[in-house]
């Protein structure tokens, strides 16, 4: 019996022996499986991570291709809105010191002026007259009335302490008042308020500058239901240094304008730099539209938009094939505006209605226009103005 019990143990242990050396062959195998397993994983996430990056790759390309091609008239957009983070507020909440004929605050020139409700009306009915006979051709009206830097800089109170009322308020009256039925009045000054504590308006003249007019032309896009081209997807850029405006003068040539020039800065659009201008004596030039002007004798830097106030300047953009049309009727604020019309356009027709005498109604439908836009600041609504423009629809 202990014989037995002897061998029997000894054959338990044999099995014991066989059974560890199955479970160290089963966690071998184990291991096994689980390095073979994430070296198949590994090399799976570099599999499909290869088409991601195919595709960003593809789509970088499109991109250029498409800029290459010149952006063309974009269809209405179904983008939502995005939630914009809240801008620095740059208003201005001090009365301006005198300056000569004009005011100063802070190394900026200003100066004091705003149209009541009586000039409002009768731009208005301008607007909503001329909208009517466009309608007739089936052509849209925008109208685009910008604050000057009195209106989109100094507070609202500051503004009614200087001259009684205020810029804003008198251009959002102008919009609400203009009937739809003719007319797009398009709110230009909030977006322009918006941003003015960036370099919108130039310290020693009277007019805005590119960006001031881009803001503009990023509100008009919102009107006519397009996407505005960024600023950086042009691929020119020019800067002018050394500016000295019309408010250097008024102000009495003061030295802290010229110790502290203005920048002109100008966007080429992407289609061509290439116009034709027509000038008051009807001598016609071959011209660009941005071109530097510093060697011209004593002209202004912000002439290098569009050759600054012709009657009729032509831009053809010979990277859109769809004959689409827009005029522009401008007094100079527009000069910053017009370059942003090219690349949405096959043409580009831009009116200075000062100095231009021809039949617009005529155009309108000769050239199969299906866009005009006024673009004019506060300071330039007046009855006389306002005549002005509608006689070139009669």
């Amino acid at each position: 019996m202990k014989d037995k019990r002897s061998s029997s143990a000894g054959r338990l242990s044999t099995s014991g022996i066989m059974v560890c050396v199955a479970m160290a062959a089963a966690v071998i195998g184990i291991i096994i499986f689980v390095a073979v397993t994430m070296l198949h994983g590994d090399k799976e996430e570099v599999t499909t991570s290869a088409p991601k990056a195919e595709a960003t790759t593809v789509a970088t390309e499109k991109k250029t291709e498409k800029k290459t091609e010149a952006p063309t008239t974009e269809v209405p957009t179904t983008e939502k809105p995005t939630t914009e983070a809240k801008l620095p507020d740059g208003t201005k909440y001090e009365v301006p010191s005198p300056c000569g004929n004009g005011y100063v605050l802070d190394g900026q020139i200003f100066s004091a002026a705003c149209a009541g409700t009586g000039t409002a009306d009768y731009y208005v009915d301008m607007v909503n007259d001329v909208g009517a006979r466009l309608k007739k051709n089936k052509a849209t009206l925008y109208d685009i009335v910008v604050p000057t830097a009195f209106g989109a800089c100094l507070s609202k109170e500051v503004q009614e302490e200087m001259v009684g009322n205020n810029q804003p308020d008198i251009i959002n009256y102008i919009n609400n008042t203009i009937d739809e039925n003719y007319a797009v009045g398009v709110d230009a000054c909030s977006n322009i308020i918006k941003h003015n504590a960036e370099y919108i308006y130039f310290n020693s003249d009277h007019h805005w500058t590119v960006m001031g007019a881009y803001y503009a032309y990023e509100a008009w896009c919102r009107a006519k239901g397009i996407k505005a081209h960024k600023t950086d997807d042009f691929f020119t850029t020019y800067m002018f240094e050394g500016f000295l405006g019309s408010f250097y003068s008024l102000a009495g040539y003061p030295s802290f304008l010229d110790k502290n020039r203005d920048t002109v800065l100008a966007f080429v659009p992407n289609g061509t730099n290439d116009e034709v201008f027509i000038d008051e004596s009807g001598e016609r030039y071959n011209w660009n539209v941005i071109r530097d002007v510093t060697d011209w004798a004593k002209t202004s830097k912000y002439n290098c938009f569009i050759g600054g106030d012709n009657p009729y300047t032509e831009i053809e953009n010979p990277m859109i094939h769809n004959g689409s049309a827009c005029i522009l009727i401008k007094e100079s604020y527009g000069n910053a505006f017009a370059p942003f019309l090219v690349d949405h356009y096959q043409y580009t027709y831009v009116i200075d209605y000062r100095y231009y005498t021809g039949n617009l109604t005529s155009f309108v439908s000769s050239h199969k226009v299906k866009d005009v836009i006024i673009v004019t600041n506060m300071e330039a609504i007046g009855g006389s103005r306002a005549d002005k423009i509608r006689a070139l629809f009669p």
